[in-house]
């Protein structure tokens, strides 16, 4: 199926009205379950939903789900600003009309409606994050350099894709421009871009085309960590300031000090309640010296029997702020220094404290991966970039389910 011009308008506009119906569904329920019968149609609800529609229209809501970048973070932003808005404009209604600011808030039934509304832009975000299970497979192009297709190859046959695509690949040296009927030929859905070769001036206007039709642009990594949900090492960014403003998620900001009082937290209320069997435990522990965040040295330390709560003990480390719950395997200073001869993008996994628990673990290497290092420290760097709270406590939630199935969870 060839891609009709203007698809991706399209595209925004189904959102958009599969958001209206989910809002006034909820508003419907709601206000049936408050007030014990159905609501007739009004002004008043319709002006709202309109309202809704358009400020999240404003913010780009519905054309960043068109073009799957409707994050968790992005969205949970762009629903409060939608809610609040619309709370205002209620209340500057009812204040207009000469009744009480307050009555507005009286109607319990807004409150509720507003916050349904983050559920319905979820579900809908969802919806499309899981689109390749009920629609054909993405078309893909890549456009990169043969090192760069080398690697990406390996990667594949190696893992696999965590979502489905076909794959096209063109050559970007020594190609002449990218013929325009391309896009319809291949039905592409988006095109990688590599970092090792400078597109044409022509080849740029085609692709920046492409993208007002709704076909995404990513980069190499971009595209791994959507689809792979890891970072093949080679294909992190060679510069150095590169990598401080890919990585920077992994070492600042409100994530980050979530993150340290979440250890805060947990570790201190575990530890309080294994407090009796300190006494029993300290024969049996031993310690061996890691390499930690920034690469300073820390004592991580274990129990002396191997087996799956051998690792209980770091949560002292976890208190004392050289491990988080969360994050990549500690190493010891040898092991992290032959890795960092190997892949010179692995001095980012310093960048974080080292974990008790992480992605780089939660699923081992498949079975025909020859190089389990590398697969860690891709899944790690995966990691790095996109920590978030949601993602620990899932990750502390698988681990604590692995502690009791002895099956692997699956990736």
């Amino acid at each position: 199926m060839r891609r009709l011009p203007g698809s991706a308008t399209l595209r925004v506009l189904g959102f958009a009205v599969a958001d209206a119906l989910l809002l006034g569904v909820s508003w419907v329920l709601v206000y049936a379950v408050r007030f014990g019968q159905w609501p007739n149609l009004s002004r008043g609800p319709l002006g709202l939903v309109l309202a809704w529609l358009l400020i999240q229209y404003l913010l780009g809501t519905y054309t960043a789900l068109a073009r799957h970048q409707l994050n968790l973070g992005r969205q949970w932003r762009n629903c409060l600003v939608a809610a609040a808005s619309v709370f205002a404009l209620a209340v500057l209604i009812t204040g207009l009309r000469g009744e009480p600011w307050l009555s507005t808030m009286s109607r319990s039934f807004l409150i509720p409606v507003l916050g349904l509304g983050f559920f319905s832009t979820q579900i809908l975000r969802v919806s499309q994050a899981n689109a390749h299970l009920w629609q054909p497979q993405e078309q893909w192009l890549m456009l990169v350099s043969a090192r760069e297709r080398q690697e990406l190859s390996q990667a594949i046959e190696a893992g696999g894709c965590a979502l489905p695509c076909g794959l096209e690949w063109r050559a970007v040296q020594g190609m002449p421009a990218i013929p325009t009927h391309l896009l319809g030929l291949l039905d592409l859905d988006g095109v990688v871009i590599g970092s090792e070769h400078q597109l044409m001036e022509e080849d740029r206007r085609t692709l920046l085309g492409w993208q007002d039709q709704g076909v995404r642009l990513l980069s190499v990594p971009g595209w791994s960590e959507l689809f792979l949900k890891r970072l093949p090492p080679a294909l992190v960014p060679p510069g150095w300031a590169e990598r401080v403003e890919a990585f920077s998620h992994a070492r600042s900001g409100p994530s980050a000090r979530l993150k340290r009082l979440g250890d805060l937290v947990v570790s201190g209320l575990l530890l309080a309640l294994l407090l009796p069997l300190t006494s029993l435990c300290k024969p049996a522990l031993f310690a061996d010296r890691c390499s930690g965040r920034g690469g300073h040295p820390f004592q991580r330390l274990r129990l002396r029997a191997s087996g799956r709560l051998g690792a209980l003990p770091q949560l002292i480390n976890v208190w004392r702020g050289e491990m988080s719950l969360v994050g990549p395997r500690p190493l010891t200073l040898a092991v992290m220094q032959e890795l960092r001869a190997r892949f010179p993008g692995a001095e980012l996994r310093q960048w974080m404290r080292p974990g008790m628990t992480g992605w780089g673990r939660i699923a081992g290497p498949p079975p025909e991966e020859p190089d389990a290092v590398a697969w860690e420290l891709g899944r790690d760097l995966y990691y790095l970039r996109n920590h978030s709270l949601l993602l620990d406590l899932r990750l502390l939630a698988t681990s604590v389910l692995t502690l009791f199935a002895p099956a692997p969870w699956p990736r």
